[in-house]
């Protein structure tokens, strides 16, 4: 595979369509509802994170649950619940669906193992990805990740030994095809030197895997290189702590901190196109910053635009809405009526708009746009791809930014 385009477009956002000095309509909030609410767990465990595939007409979710379970959903007019997963031996770091079938669910334990499992025949072991090179002792994930084509899978690990590891495996060769026998492909351990937090495969480009770790760093690798050096494309300094990446486009990314910071990055940007700072999320006199928080950044434009979830925690309750980037600022394209906790995951159903949402009440709630809402879409915001000149990186850092 071609190395990742050089030449690079750096994306913005699209100015919305409020206008002071004309007499455009002013873009007007509209409201999610909840169609439906369900309890996953009765004994106080949060939910810490959800998946989803994009079938239709019916769809199916994944949620990782703090006492170690998955319960997996089938979700159409209602929400039935299919399969309780509850052989997990370590907290789970991360659950992906297979993105080739919706029977198959990996999931990422901090432990060092990563297991798929078919859910057509109670949850079997399909496959098992461990690193047991050393001594078999296996190095604790905080992160995975499985590539468009499903061919490769990745760990990012916590540090550990003076290193921190991004681990990969070839999913066609599995421990039963090997006799036991370690599958690891490689690793790198020289580009982070803090716990990994965040894998992302690209989404068309299964060679080219971005990460980002508490050491600030987001790093862009070229995986079809044959030394770790050569495949750091790049590396980007948040000046933060980073909590979630993901690929805007061929050439852009999104980031969250642990400091509830948004920020938009053009590959070989010197710094963020786009930043806000945790105070951007406090939109009325009512919010207080320090009760503000990030759940995810969603790139879609099944909501009209590409948004950031986000909520409140006040005594008055919780507080969820929809952020849209408008003319450099954040402003709230929808608010999700009737939030009940404090949301820690989400996922989006593209086709049907579907807004999924979980968290430490141990709720799920399926948002939709009511009626009024969804007659008029206004498909023209969208993020759009601004020509840049950005300088590129210095790949070498090594200081921890914060």
């Amino acid at each position: 595979m071609a190395k990742i385009v050089e030449s690079l477009k750096r994306l913005s956002v699209e100015h919305g369509t409020r206008k002071s000095d004309d007499n455009r309509t002013v873009k007007r909030k509209s409201e999610l509802m909840s169609s439906i609410e369900e309890a996953v767990s009765l004994d106080h465990n949060y939910i810490l994170a959800i998946c989803g595939t994009q079938s239709e007409p019916e769809f199916r979710i994944g949620t990782a649950l703090s006492d170690q379970t998955c319960v997996i959903y089938s979700v159409g007019e209602t929400l039935s619940r299919t399969i309780t997963l509850s052989h997990n031996q370590a907290p789970i770091v991360g659950i992906r669906f297979s993105p080739n079938s919706r029977n198959i669910l990996y999931t990422a334990m901090n432990n060092g193992q990563i297991t798929a499992r078919d859910l057509r025949a109670k949850g079997k072991v399909v496959a098992e990805f461990k690193d047991s090179t050393e001594d078999g002792k296996m190095k604790p994930l905080s992160s995975f990740d499985v590539s468009c084509d499903e061919r490769l899978v990745a760990g990012g690990t916590e540090h550990i030994g003076g290193d921190a590891f991004i681990l990969f495996w070839d999913t066609r060769h599995t421990n039963s095809k090997l006799d036991n026998k370690s599958n690891l492909l490689g690793g790198y351990w020289e580009s982070h030197m803090e716990d990994v937090t965040s894998l992302a495969f690209h989404t068309s480009k299964q060679d080219v895997l971005a990460s980002g770790s508490t050491d600030g760093l987001i790093n862009v690798f070229d995986l079809t290189q044959s030394s770790e050096d050569s495949a750091l494309t790049y590396s980007l300094n948040t000046e933060s702590s980073v909590d979630r990446i993901g690929w805007l486009n061929d050439d852009n990314l999104w980031c969250t901190t642990h400091t509830h910071s948004l920020q938009l990055w053009d590959c070989d940007g010197a710094t963020p196109y786009v930043k806000f700072e945790r105070s951007s999320l406090a939109v009325s006199q009512n919010d207080d910053p320090d009760n503000c928080y990030i759940v995810r950044f969603h790139v879609s434009n099944a909501l009209e635009q590409p948004f950031l979830l986000a909520g409140s925690s006040n005594v008055k309750g919780e507080n969820l809405r929809c952020l849209n980037v408008i003319n450099d600022r954040l402003e709230v394209s929808h608010n999700l009526v009737g939030n009940k906790q404090i949301v820690r995951d989400s996922w989006l159903h593209e086709k049907s708009g579907s807004l999924i949402t979980v968290g430490e009440g141990g709720l799920i709630n399926i948002w939709r746009q009511t009626e009024a809402s969804s007659i008029q879409q206004n498909s023209s915001h969208k993020l759009v791809a601004k020509i840049g000149s950005g300088k590129g990186r210095d790949r070498h850092h090594r200081t921890k930014p914060y």
